[in-house]
């Protein structure tokens, strides 16, 4: 899309008219061939300065985009500067300075260089369009912009500049780094309830799915008679599974009991790795998977969620929550995981990741837990023995990540 440019331009320098006028004065006072010719260059001069200087910018579009918008933190995307000069006067030179945002940085800035902004310079012929690649950093994970952008150039006679800001902001979200250094076969890396079977545990008769062909063993009150019958074969019932393969991750990031006292952005960052390389695992296994939390967004200062789905826009969705969640919960995890339990699906497997354990927290997995939940606990700090046996006491499994994947993450 070609942006709005600011409506003023500012210019500096000025070609001293008074001396072309002089000039002028003096040629017409003696008549002096010499003096005559000095004073038609001097105002040729003043005029090639004046149109050419005002003109410098005159019907110059700039358009900015960013590719790709959606990157792993400590990627380089890449900002597309175009500049088309679209009146027939060429600039015999042409400065581009394009603004980072916080969080943004130039790729391998030199020592001593500035890393605020990325500075280019081209000349441009009449009617001709200059497209600039400019490779850019985002080495943590995060909502961004970048922008504004500023032209400068001048008359053909280098006596006067011609800036203009033009108010670009392009986007870029930044996921979390994957969390990819413990095998996979571990619990902590792989969603409960991965089982080789689809049907689940018990089939739910409320959730009738289909029919399929009677199989000898198969209950006789689970025989479909009308199907049979239009059918000439006997045909038995199917039904959803009341324990499903849906995932739900609850992220908490408070980093202690008092969540409101102290945040820790170090076990923040390590909790939401650990979120986004589960929820990467359990998309690509075929899971529905959703989000809950009780951080906030840094952008909207909302509590996020992302509701239960499968497919590229389901995980989108959870890893941009993840992105731009900040270290500050706003409320208790069992609290607010606690209130969110009416929306779960029934069976639903939920992945707690959490920076450290408390009572308050084993207290609501084990909630969960006795609401036909399967749960498993992924800590980032060590789990107290005492509470490691309660949990295991009823049936909700949990984990702790090793200093090795600590390490990985920061």
């Amino acid at each position: 899309m070609v942006l709005e440019t600011h409506p003023l331009d500012s210019r500096t320098g000025r070609f001293p008219w008074q001396v072309a006028l002089l000039f002028v004065a003096v040629a017409a006072i003696s008549r002096a061939p010499a003096l005559v010719v000095l004073a038609f260059g001097a105002v040729g001069t003043w005029l090639v300065v004046e149109i050419t200087g005002r003109l410098a910018l005159a019907a110059v579009d700039a358009r900015v985009t960013l590719a790709p918008d959606r990157i792993i933190a400590g990627e380089l995307p890449v900002a597309t500067v175009e500049i088309a000069n679209r009146k027939p006067l060429p600039l015999p030179w042409l400065e581009a300075r394009l603004f980072l945002g916080e969080g943004v940085e130039p790729p391998n800035p030199a020592p001593g260089t500035p890393h605020g902004w990325i500075d280019c310079g081209f000349p441009l012929r009449g009617r001709e369009r200059v497209v600039v690649r400019l490779p850019v950093r985002v080495p943590a994970r995060g909502a961004y912009a970048i922008g504004p952008l500023r032209l400068r150039a001048g008359d053909w006679l280098g006596f006067t500049q011609t800036e203009r800001t033009i108010p670009v902001a392009p986007e870029v979200i930044a996921y979390p780094a994957p969390l990819a250094v413990r095998d996979r076969a571990l619990a902590s890396l792989r969603p409960l309830a991965e089982t080789a079977t689809r049907r689940g545990l018990v089939p739910d008769p409320l959730r009738f799915r289909g029919v399929r062909p009677h199989r000898r063993g198969d209950a006789r009150k689970e025989i479909h008679w009308k199907a049979s019958a239009r059918l000439r074969e006997l045909q038995t019932k199917l039904y959803e599974p009341a324990t499903s393969l849906d995932s739900i991750f609850l992220v908490n990031v408070a980093s202690y009991e008092q969540y409101w006292i102290q945040a820790d952005p170090e076990a923040a960052e390590l909790v939401v790795s650990a979120a986004a390389e589960l929820v990467r695992l359990a998309a690509a296994a075929g899971r529905q998977v959703g989000l809950m939390t009780n951080g906030i967004d840094n952008l909207t200062h909302e509590r996020p969620r992302s509701a239960l789905g499968r497919g590229p826009r389901s995980l989108t969705r959870s890893l941009e929550i993840l992105a731009r969640l900040g270290p500050y919960a706003v409320g208790a995890p069992e609290t607010v995981f606690l209130r969110e339990r009416g929306r779960l699906p029934w069976g639903a497997t939920l992945v707690i990741v959490t920076p450290r354990l408390g009572q308050g927290l084993a207290n609501a997995a084990v909630a969960l837990r006795r609401a036909h939940h399967r749960v498993l606990i992924v800590s980032v700090g060590d789990i107290p023995p005492v509470l490691g046996a309660h949990l295991a006491a009823h049936g909700v499994s949990h984990d702790v990540l090793t200093q090795r994947e600590r390490l990985a993450a920061v």
